[in-house]
């Protein structure tokens, strides 16, 4: 829900820039298939491991990982697009925490109860949520963890990462770039340029 906001926020600031709405249509994402899979993987991992499913639960580390590399696989087929660096960066930082901390994101408690989630931090202490885990001091990379609180009035409370942002900004600078400078694939850009010289009365 929260990359839903992000994207309603940009299109607006896109459209106070004067972009155009329709320009969002230049964005040609490749391989949308890997980002489905994957949305649905760590989606699956949370609903399925709500219900204690044994499966989910044995293999919820390997499950994981293997989503964030189909991402991570989705960025390279996308690596031309413009912010797509960006929001790779911070797959990877994610991913990095996420692998050390034995397949678990770490949050930060405090930060917590700062957004409001209260019955989230209960569900944490228990130690069964096979996506997130409370950080500890056996928690490695603390700063790439969900530490930083997204509180009320926020819409959407949230505990994020320095990856997530990464992400986010990410996503703002593809729709900027789209709905306002009109130039968002560089491998198009140059096909374009290609076209003009061979028909400069075009």
């Amino acid at each position: 829900m929260l990359y839903v906001y992000i994207i309603i926020i940009s299109i607006i600031i896109g459209l106070l820039r004067n972009g155009k709405l329709s320009s969002l249509s230049q964005i040609s994402l490749k391989r949308i298939e890997l980002i489905v899979l994957a949305c649905l993987i760590q989606a699956g991992l949370i609903f399925l491991g709500s219900k204690k499913v044994k499966f989910v639960l044995d293999y919820s580390y390997y499950m994981l990982i293997f989503s964030y590399i189909v991402l991570l696989l989705a960025v390279w087929y996308n690596k031309k697009l413009e912010g797509i660096k960006i929001i790779a960066l911070g797959i990877a930082f994610n991913f990095i925490v996420i692998v050390v901390n034995g397949g678990h994101m770490p949050v930060l408690l405090s930060s917590l109860y700062k957004a409001g989630l209260n019955d989230f931090a209960l569900i944490l202490k228990e130690g069964t949520y096979v996506t997130h885990t409370l950080i500890t001091e056996k928690t490695l990379f603390k700063f790439l963890a969900d530490v930083i609180p997204l509180s009320p009035p926020f819409p959407d409370p949230s505990v994020v990462s320095v990856g997530d942002f990464l992400m986010f900004y990410g996503v703002f600078s593809l729709i900027q770039n789209a709905m306002v400078k009109k130039e968002l694939n560089p491998e198009d850009r140059s096909q374009n340029s290609e076209d003009k010289e061979l028909n400069p009365e075009a």
